[in-house]
């Protein structure tokens, strides 16, 4: 039944809300429907069960004999009365939507003066409110529409004021909607096996560079800017365009999309970055601190674990040891549950590692066996730089063996992180075999590292034979 998978996802709101819903006869006037509803909220639907026809039928018709076409007519006005619940449950919810449709019955209905009454005091409200993202703009618009459509149904003609504040409201809920959606399709078009047309992009890009004053409204200088830095990644000025809105875009669009709009910053830099392009190092960390500030990268109260590392990680490039300690315990908690305690000593580790407290950071990798194959890779490799470090050579053989035979059955491991460490792994392995002094054979093999393409932890590979 198509109902049972509706209530098997409704809330204790939902439900309560709903029998109200169906309870009142401006809803429901079928007293067998009140009675199955009833019935299936006593019921646990979490499993995928069934009900015969027959069962409900006594559910709903108490004392009567089966009546087939009577019960499928009751659960199909169930069915409609479950969708107008949801219906009316979106709608009861969206204060300006309320606003709206209050001003068209209001001008159905020919009440001229409260139409413009409700006009003022809808347009007034949505004003003051902070949000300034593109479904304010076509919320603008759609006000437009509504005071055009009164004065041509109280005159038969609307004035030039009229149509000129319509004609812009509709230019700029179209052209921020566009480019929203632009980078959407943009982002996921990597993934996408099909290519999406989006043939008027260029003429809408080519307008608002025409136009800087659009530039005014954020949801457009922020999708114009996020559009440009994806599609542009080697060029800088929109990205630190597009920087500069986000240091004051808290308040102004909604934490999902403002968080969509950061990622599309964090992913330029990480192309910079890995282009070795360090200074862009900085310029993520600050989008991290000010994400942070704003709670963008909470979802649920809750951060992933891929950005809680990469957060860490950035800080500890920068030698930001204080901020990044703070980070790590401030946020453990803000972690899932099941990959918590793995996260944060991973994460503890590299931070030891990075400071050069190795006996600390050892403890750490030693006692723990990462989850997550990134996770248990980095740490091996944490591991070898470490033993290396310290000169403990036997050790360190003995990882490396071990480290080989993780990547030779572990399935889970990306055939390009494969390569990579299995480079890492070969190249520790020839200079464990170096001869102490011979400074030939060392800068050839640091050449042989230097022209791999792919190598883990490269830069340290370098450094060593320097």
């Amino acid at each position: 039944m198509k109902i049972l998978s509706i209530f098997r996802i409704f809330s204790k709101k939902d439900w309560h809300w709903m029998q109200k819903f169906i309870e009142s006869p401006v809803f429901n006037q079928h007293e067998p429907v009140q009675q199955l509803f009833r019935f299936l909220r006593k019921q646990d639907l979490s499993n995928d069960i069934s009900f015969s026809s027959d069962f409900l039928h006594k559910k709903a018709f108490r004392n009567s004999s089966f009546d087939a076409s009577k019960i499928h007519h009751t659960t199909h006005y169930l069915l409609q009365a479950t969708e107008n619940y949801l219906a009316w449950d979106e709608w009861w919810n969206d204060e300006a939507g309320k606003g709206r449709y209050l001003l068209q019955a209001l001008r159905h209905r020919g009440l001229s003066r409260q139409f413009e009454e409700q006009l003022h005091k809808v347009g007034q409200k949505v004003e003051n409110q902070p949000l300034r993202h593109a479904e304010h703009y076509r919320f603008r618009y759609e006000l437009a529409l509504e005071a055009y459509q009164h004065a041509l149904h109280e005159t038969g003609r609307s004035t030039p004021e009229q149509l000129q504040e319509f004609t812009n409201w509709h230019d700029i809920s179209f052209l921020a909607e566009k480019l929203k959606f632009a980078c959407g399709i943009f982002s996921h078009q990597r993934f996408m096996q099909q290519k999406i047309e989006n043939d008027l992009l260029p003429m809408i890009l080519a307008y608002v560079e025409s136009k800087p004053e659009l530039l005014q409204y954020p949801a457009i200088a922020v999708y114009y800017h996020g559009y440009q830095s994806l599609s542009n990644p080697g060029e800088d000025r929109h990205f630190y365009a597009l920087k500069e809105w986000l240091a004051d875009a808290a308040g102004l669009f909604p934490l999902p999309e403002l968080r969509a709009v950061y990622l599309i910053g964090v992913n330029f830099c990480i192309n910079r970055i890995n282009l070795r392009q360090e200074q862009f190092l900085r310029e993520i960390f600050d989008l991290y601190r000010s994400g942070l500030e704003s709670e963008v990268f909470l979802e649920n109260g809750q951060i992933t674990r891929l950005t809680y590392t990469n957060i860490a990680f950035a800080a500890m490039r920068l030698r930001e040891f204080e901020w990044v300690l703070h980070f790590l315990n401030q946020y453990r908690e803000h972690l899932p549950e099941v990959q918590r305690q793995g996260t944060y000593s991973f994460n503890l580790a590299r931070f030891y590692c990075e400071k050069g407290d190795y006996r600390q950071a050892m403890a750490l990798l030693l006692e723990m066996d990462f989850d997550d194959v990134s996770h248990n890779l980095t740490a091996k490799a944490m591991l070898a730089k470490m033993y290396w470090e310290t000169g403990e050579i036997v050790a360190l053989d003995s990882l490396l063996a071990s480290f080989a035979a993780y990547l030779r059955r572990k399935r889970q491991v990306s055939e390009q992180q494969r390569q990579a460490y299995r480079n890492f792994v070969y190249f520790l392995k020839k200079s464990i075999a170096l001869p102490p002094g011979d400074k030939a054979k060392k800068a050839r093999l640091r050449e042989e590292i230097k022209g791999s393409v792919l190598v883990a932890e490269k830069e340290w590979m370098v450094k060593i034979h320097e």
